[in-house]
């Protein structure tokens, strides 16, 4: 009776768990495992080893150096250079608050009736020229930090520059 019969023995489904029974659907779980992964591993990467990411503070309000040649640069040259940027960070930021205060009287004058362009034209100008404005201090130091660097440093920084307005243009 036994040599007829098979045993089954059958073990209760979970509700929660699903049947994969196609093999693509074990094929995609593997694929997004893998991808988790290295997500996970790159993110630990950036943190935990390789090269020291320091915040480079301030480099904002000198647009014209790119933050990539600083960051290429050996770190205790680079903290000299920074050091410009924080001796004149008071009164790039004051500056910076300045022409945020700029583009309020810049809608004050377009509501004002009667609306006079004259007005628009000396308020843009405050903003845009004259030794206050954030651009011509952030020029000045500019020309604080050129003048530190070293002929090789220069050739680095121009190449730089060149390099952002390549990447610029790609997009």
């Amino acid at each position: 009776m036994t040599d007829n019969m098979e045993i089954q023995t059958t073990t209760p489904r979970r509700a929660w768990l699903p049947r994969f029974n196609s093999r693509w659907w074990t094929a995609l779980l593997g694929a997004s495992l893998m991808l988790n992964l290295l997500i996970g591993g790159m993110a630990i990467g950036r943190f935990a080893g390789g090269r020291n990411m320091e915040r480079l503070a301030g480099v904002s309000y000198v647009q014209l150096v790119p933050r990539r040649f600083l960051q290429d640069l050996p770190r205790e040259r680079r903290h000299e250079l920074m050091e410009v940027l924080r001796q004149n960070r008071p009164e790039l930021r004051s500056l910076r608050e300045a022409s945020e205060a700029n583009s309020i009287k810049l809608a004050d004058v377009l509501e004002k009736e009667p609306f006079a362009l004259e007005d628009v034209s000396r308020t843009v100008r405050d903003f845009a020229t004259g030794t206050e404005s954030l651009a011509a201090r952030g020029g000045d130091v500019v020309v604080q930090i050129v003048a530190k660097l070293t002929p090789s440093e220069r050739k680095a920084l121009a190449l730089a520059i060149r390099e952002r307005a390549k990447g610029s243009k790609k997009k």
